[in-house]
């Protein structure tokens, strides 16, 4: 089996496809009134209507994590911690998303 896609409850559905759009600028695949989707080969990112916000973490692979934390930033995106380089040999970025959701940039240590 491949994982294809998952599904994320949020309460403002609306303004979740909306931040996707002007901060990721991703277009939904799919929408209506009770959920969107966004493909993001090979996985489907599915935001459900819902009476209450999932806590999760969104990661998004980079070549180059300052630039891309940059990009989003300029767009609007809050910034909970800006790039670092971790322990294990990654460098990652971590921005507020829509409801209770949390994105993080993880891209590769740049060579001296």
């Amino acid at each position: 089996m491949i994982l294809n896609h998952v599904h994320l409850p949020v309460r403002d559905l609306s303004a979740t496809v909306v931040w996707f759009e002007q901060i990721m600028q991703l277009r939904p695949g799919f929408r209506n009134a009770r959920m969107a989707t966004f493909s993001l080969d090979p996985l489907t990112l599915i935001f459900d209507q819902s009476a209450e916000d999932v806590l999760a973490t969104i990661g998004f692979q980079s070549e180059n994590c300052d630039s891309d934390f940059h990009a989003v930033v300029e767009r609007g995106a809050v910034v909970l911690e800006g790039p670092t380089n971790k322990d294990w040999g990654v460098r990652t970025a971590y921005f507020k998303g829509p409801g209770g959701l949390k994105c993080e940039i993880e891209g590769p240590i740049a060579k001296p």
